[in-house]
């Protein structure tokens, strides 16, 4: 099949496994009973390991390959798995794969740095993030449904004992690790189910798959004497007798997929109402918990959308998109306010909500990428916002919640109420702590700007009052931001960082925040590397709709 380009060598395997060589490295420290500080130093080197592999991938990537209507998929490896029912193991990057799986080899290295001063049981907390980096890196190379799920499923299990393991002391982390837990995987239950469905609906049509790019294109209309898939769970449906239930309208089935697997990737976005276990779990985490559940996993949600929903179901989804679009406003003004309310409140639910804010634009853009009004080039540059947002705000977030951390340490509260008057001391912390907070609520230079002016651009052509009023979002978010900096470093000085010690950045963590705050730079003032990345694949997904509806 020439819309997909196979690989000569299997770097996403040696991407996948280089982490999980990492946890072994840490389990042999420990078995060694070498000093714990060469255990850091030497995670956080191997780390820049998964980071050069995905480079490489990036270095070998052509952002300009399309075959047959699709951005080409590259470095594909594709093996029998169980033949019986179809898995492969299946693996694959495009424009809309490769700048997640960079922006997770990339935050992994900070993450550990950022859990330098770990004390309690740090081998244990190393392993499960880098544990944690492989099922992500996993998720967003894997294109076989079984492995899919695997590796979104898998990826549970490594944050939630982060969370319960090492939250912050006082605080609910039980109960924040395990809203978490249930949310997400409730969620995934349906979007199992779903996939039996669309398993034995293609196999009653002849041809049954879990491969995630051919059911895609059945989904587009792209295989030659296929139905889409909604009549195939349709026919399905009549066979089993379903029918004389629920009727045989093709499109009732269409919209129960859609919502199947919306709920899923909605839950993991934070999509409003879906929302409810973000602010606590992002709260309660450790920081390298935080950085990676609020950099990463969030994106999770959103890619699975683009890879599965607007693809599979896509006259479900134009169906639904004014829907998409009204949850998503409801999430970038729920995002806002919660924000703006922990002004003097804690500092990392702050951060959390502003995630909701930020997620809310990306979850607009999908929702004008799936609504035809509007031309190609609209809902492709949506689609390019969206990538390029995800990308900033996880770079953006996590450098807040780094530095959220760091002054946690030297304050010894979450609270932004007893803390003020620090820019005298602090001065470097509140220049470093600024850069980041302007990115993340989109000043012009940096990368967070490129990705919401996207969005905007792209979303006013199809969604114009649901963009209009999520500008209100941007204001207020600004708002919060501007606040709980003014709280932190300046007004009068609050006098608690009298024991505190040396007030400057440590090495460490300016180590940890420089190259987040570069990257955020540098994408702000050139962001054509990564839009190149992704605009192919962003072009591709703009015809889904309009195919069916022209």
């Amino acid at each position: 099949m020439d819309y997909l380009r196979t690989a000569g060598f299997p770097l996403l395997t040696l991407l996948i496994l280089s982490p999980l060589a990492g946890l072994g490295l840490v389990g042999l420290s420990a078995w060694l009973k070498l000093p714990e500080r060469a255990m850091k130093i030497g995670a956080v080197l191997w780390a820049l390991v998964p980071l050069a592999l995905a480079c490489a991938v990036w270095a070998g990537f052509d952002p300009s390959a399309t075959a047959q209507g699709q951005a080409v998929v590259q470095y594909v490896e594709k093996v029998p798995w169980v033949s019986a029912i179809q898995v492969e193991y299946f693996l694959g990057v495009d424009g809309l794969s490769l700048p997640l799986v960079l922006l997770t080899a990339a935050l992994a290295p900070v993450a550990l740095l950022a859990a330098g001063g770990v004390r309690e049981r740090a081998h244990a907390h190393f392993a499960l993030i880098f544990l944690l980096e492989a099922a992500m890196l996993g998720y967003f190379v894997a294109l076989n449904f079984f492995f899919f799920f695997i590796f979104w499923e898998f990826s549970l299990v490594p944050a939630f004992f982060l969370v319960q393991g090492w939250g912050r002391d006082g605080g609910p982390r039980a109960r924040a690790a395990l809203l978490f837990f249930v949310y997400t995987l409730a969620g995934s239950l349906g979007m199992l189910l779903l996939f039996q469905f669309f398993y034995v609906a293609t196999s009653a049509a002849g041809s049954p798959t879990f491969d995630l790019i051919k059911l895609g294109r059945i989904g587009q209309g792209l295989e030659a004497g296929m139905p889409s898939l909604q009549t195939m769970l349709a026919s399905y449906a009549q066979q089993i007798g379903l029918a004389n239930v629920l009727g045989a309208n093709p499109a009732l089935y269409g919209g129960i997929a859609f919502w199947a697997i919306f709920l899923a990737f909605g839950i993991k976005l934070g999509v409003w109402p879906l929302h409810i276990w973000l602010p606590e779990t992002y709260a309660e985490a450790p920081t390298a918990g935080s950085m990676l559940l609020a950099g990463v996993m969030s994106k999770m949600g959103a890619y699975g959308m683009l890879r599965i929903l607007l693809p599979l179901v896509p006259e479900a989804a134009h169906t639904f998109a004014p829907t998409m679009a009204a949850l998503a406003l409801a999430g970038v003004l729920a995002g806002a306010y919660g924000a703006l309310s922990y002004v003097r409140g804690d500092i990392k639910r702050l951060i959390a909500y502003t995630s909701i804010n930020h997620m809310g634009y990306v979850a607009l853009a999908i929702a004008a990428v799936a609504y035809s009004s509007g031309d190609a080039d609209s809902r492709a540059i949506a689609t390019n916002g969206a990538v390029m947002q995800m990308v900033a705000h996880g770079l953006s977030t996590a450098a807040l919640f780094l530095l959220a951390g760091a002054l946690y340490d030297r304050t010894g509260t979450w609270q932004l109420g007893g803390i003020g008057g620090l820019r005298r001391s602090m001065p470097l912390f509140a220049g470093v702590f600024g850069v980041a907070l302007f990115a993340n609520l989109g000043l012009p230079g940096l990368a967070g700007f490129v990705g919401e002016l996207m969005i905007f651009r792209g979303a006013w052509a199809a969604l114009p009052l649901f963009t209009g009023v999520a500008t209100l979002g941007l204001v207020i978010t600004a708002l919060a931001l501007l606040r709980m900096f003014g709280q932190i470093f300046h007004g009068a000085p609050s006098g608690i960082l009298g024991g505190a010690g040396d007030l400057r950045l440590s090495s460490r963590e300016f180590v940890a925040a420089a190259p987040l705050l570069a990257l955020l730079l540098a994408l702000g003032i050139f962001p054509a590397p990564l839009l190149d990345m992704s605009n192919a694949a962003a072009l591709a997904l703009a015809q889904v709709v309009r195919q069916f509806l022209s």
